[in-house]
């Protein structure tokens, strides 16, 4: 075990030939954001760009892929498939057709942007070209805000009272059942990008690039280990996988509470490691970094970065790194260094309170210079 220093973080920085192109310096496949986590696609594409990456491509939902290409000309964007569902209009007119017409005229198609899992087959041939591939950050993958599901009856009460009441998830989301809506559902998209992201991992089982899973692609990765939390389920990650998970999402991954997980960090974190055969970054204060054999601390860092969208920037940095060909454990240690120095660059400027995760993408260039200075 070791604290990661200034003169290891800058013997770990990738060389910057002179004589290069966009493509040595690697492409970075984000896939990330949904409808009501646009932000997170925004942060991790632009924060792979900050730390050197050639290219970055943003794999999403049209509306995210809308929304980024808005606010910067500097990543492309790949709209995927999503997937359709139908609402019940109770308000649609009653007529004198026949009942087949009436029930078609009351149904109406409309868009979550979830993505459907078919849309594995568009990303086909970026998942071949792409230095690494990123996935989780702001996805909303397992039971979140993208999955509405409204029964009939509540639909009505939502005409006549203007409230709606949200149904969970249930675990046989999981599986590959095709979605269908009856008679008695207002709304209904029970499976959200859960299904886009278990063909997603199906299809990355051979790919030989890093894979990095952040966010929600954790939370259903735990529940394919730990369905109804009993650990009957086995998969493998991508070789080459690295995983960022903070406290909550460790303790999901490995069955355990998180006060048993904060108590011995450094003991779970490399059996993580061992366990899913990945690099394993647990955030937090002294976040801690292992592949299972080795173990390195962080000391940089403030409480200006326990604030929403930092850690998509930490998983825009280490895709980064990895995409110039950095190895998995020593991309996630310059990511992580480097995250926590210019956290503590900003807040010399903006104070821990009232730094942005935006904000921190302007200074990764100036950590990177004080490294650079040693």
């Amino acid at each position: 075990m070791q604290n990661l220093t200034h003169d290891h973080i800058n013997a770990l920085l990738p060389p910057r030939p002179d004589n290069s192109h966009k493509m040595t310096f690697g492409h970075v496949l984000n896939i990330a954001g949904s409808i009501h986590y646009r932000g997170a696609a925004y942060l991790s594409s632009i924060s792979a760009l900050r730390v050197g990456a050639g290219y970055v491509t943003l794999a999403s939902s049209p509306s995210v892929c809308d929304s980024v290409s808005a606010l910067t000309p500097n990543v492309v964007t790949l709209p995927l498939l999503t997937q359709m569902t139908a609402k019940y209009d109770n308000n649609a007119p009653n007529t004198d057709l026949l009942a087949t017409q009436i029930q078609t005229a009351r149904w109406q198609t409309i868009d979550l942007q979830a993505i459907d899992k078919m849309a594995v087959l568009q990303l086909d041939d970026k998942l071949n070209q792409a230095s690494v591939i990123s996935i989780g950050s702001g996805l909303s993958i397992g039971q979140s805000t993208d999955q509405l599901s409204v029964n009939f009856s509540r639909s009505r009460n939502y005409l006549d009272n203007n409230s709606i009441n949200n149904n969970s998830l249930d675990n046989s989301s999981l599986g590959n059942k095709k979605h269908h809506n009856s008679d008695s559902d207002g709304l209904s998209v029970p499976n959200g990008n859960s299904e886009f992201f278990y063909a997603l991992l199906t299809q990355l089982q051979a790919n030989p690039n890093p894979v990095i899973f952040d966010a929600d692609a954790l939370n259903f990765i735990s529940r394919l280990l730990h369905p109804g939390n009993i650990a009957t389920t086995s998969i493998t990650l991508p070789k080459h996988s690295i995983i960022t998970p903070h406290p909550k999402e460790l303790s999901r991954l490995l069955n355990l509470d998180v006060s048993e997980i904060q108590a011995k960090r450094v003991h779970y974190t490399n059996m993580a490691a061992k366990q899913l055969n990945a690099v394993v970054v647990l955030k937090g204060k002294h976040t801690v970094i292992s592949d299972g054999e080795q173990v390195f601390i962080n000391p940089t860092g403030n409480s200006a970065l326990a604030k929403a969208g930092t850690g998509d920037v930490l998983t825009g940095m280490i895709a980064g790194f990895c995409a110039q060909g950095v190895s998995p454990i020593d991309a996630a240690c310059l990511g992580v260094y480097l995250h926590g120095l210019a956290g503590d660059i900003a807040a010399e400027d903006l104070s821990q309170y009232g730094m942005l995760a935006s904000d921190l993408l302007n200074y990764i260039p100036r950590a990177i210079l004080q490294v650079l200075s040693v």
